[in-house]
């Protein structure tokens, strides 16, 4: 009998040692298969943006105490918020387009230390660097960005912000009073940087434009400098100060697509120039007159090289988006008028020519070129 209790004592130790041991490995499993979390902190007075490496293709909320959503023109950068001030602890989920889940346990805090969260290629967060702004309700602060702005977040109603009118680069800043709780302003470039803005009141801001571009602005760390120009037309993607300088070196060229010289009045087109899908038509008109040249307009247009008789003549013009010397319309006289016409970039159908003519206000000395399309595929480009 002792000898069967112990064969059956034996057996039922055997029995349980293997479920342990199975127990055991899927406890180690589970430990090792955990995922990190991130704790992250917001606020309803201020707007946190999250970057990803890769393009975000689900956003999963735990709870409705937290907004959250991709900034528009952005693919890879999710902007968070509180609903309201104070909420229960909750979770936000992540997934890329690299399969890659991104768990964050979140929280309320008034004034979030950061604002601005890059995860990088390792996953790891950093912090992105922020820029102190101040602005009034008395005077307008313009930002102006090396690339137009796509997005423009603001933290709370404290402020308002807009891109100026005619300009895609340049943003607006203004108090929507004489106070309001320290809020911050983030906005997106078509460049994909991401810039960030700490912004409070002040009723005699100091610097009323800033440059972000120069010295890697605030995408680079370093603070704002007075703003020196730079706007970007909203129909051009080259800033204006820009424009003015290739106009100038396109004067300098020389050359000549065509010439033409009438009442001792020449009129020359210099070599085209080609810059980002835009064309540069320099014009020399030379007065060797005694008489002043008042300049009405200068017409562009594009026209078939033969019209038949009794046919319609069809013309197309077409208008600059920025003339160069624009403003002056009065050449002495013996003497000279440079200006450069810049249009967005187009070419000319075989049997059709560009039509560049000059009138003069009150009177007939007008005088016509003609260009082919030849002339336009042999544009220079500018350094």
């Amino acid at each position: 009998m002792k000898i069967k209790s112990c064969l059956a004592l034996a057996l039922v130790f055997a029995a349980f040692r293997p479920t342990h041991a199975v127990a055991q490995k899927i406890a180690n499993a589970t430990e090792a298969n955990k995922l990190p979390t991130i704790n992250l902190y917001v606020s309803d007075l201020k707007t946190t943006h999250l970057v990803f490496p890769q393009p975000v293709t689900y956003v999963d909320l735990g709870s409705s105490g937290i907004i959250a959503a991709k900034a528009t023109g952005s693919e890879n950068i999710v902007r968070v918020k509180a609903a309201g001030a104070g909420f229960g602890e909750t979770n936000m989920t992540v997934l890329t387009t690299g399969g890659k889940l991104y768990t964050f346990v979140v929280n309320y805090q008034r004034s979030p230390k950061l604002l601005g969260i890059d995860l990088g290629a390792n996953g790891e967060a950093g912090k992105l660097p922020v820029t102190p702004l101040y602005v009034s309700d008395q005077k307008t602060t313009h930002l102006v960005f090396p690339y137009p702005v796509t997005y423009v977040d603001l933290g709370n109603p404290g402020i308002i912000a807009s891109k100026a009118t005619g300009a895609e680069n340049i943003v607006r800043v203004k108090a929507a009073s004489n106070a309001f709780p320290e809020a911050n302003m983030t906005v997106l470039t078509s460049g994909g940087k991401l810039y960030m803005f700490l912004v409070n009141y002040q009723h005699d801001p100091k610097v009323l434009s800033f440059d972000m571009g120069a010295a890697g602005g605030a995408a680079g760390g370093g603070q704002a400098t007075a703003s020196t120009g730079g706007a970007i037309l909203s129909n051009s993607p080259i800033p204006q100060g820009s424009l003015d300088a290739y106009s100038v070196q396109a004067l300098a060229r020389g050359g000549s697509s065509a010439s033409e010289s009438a009442n001792q009045l020449s009129l020359r087109a210099g070599a085209v120039g080609y810059k980002q899908e835009t064309l540069f038509f320099p014009l020399h008109v030379a007065n060797k007159s005694n008489v002043t040249y008042d300049v009405d307009f200068v017409k562009f247009y594009i026209q078939d090289k033969q019209v038949a008789k009794r046919t319609a003549e069809q013309a197309i013009e077409i208008n600059p988006i920025y003339v160069y010397n624009g403003a002056k319309k009065k050449i002495d006289a013996k003497s000279k008028l440079q200006q450069v016409y810049i249009f967005k970039k187009f070419t000319i159908p075989e049997q059709k020519q560009l039509i560049i003519e000059l009138y003069e206000k009150g009177g007939g000395r007008n005088i016509k070129l003609k260009l082919a399309n030849s002339d336009l595929l042999k544009a220079r480009t500018f350094k």
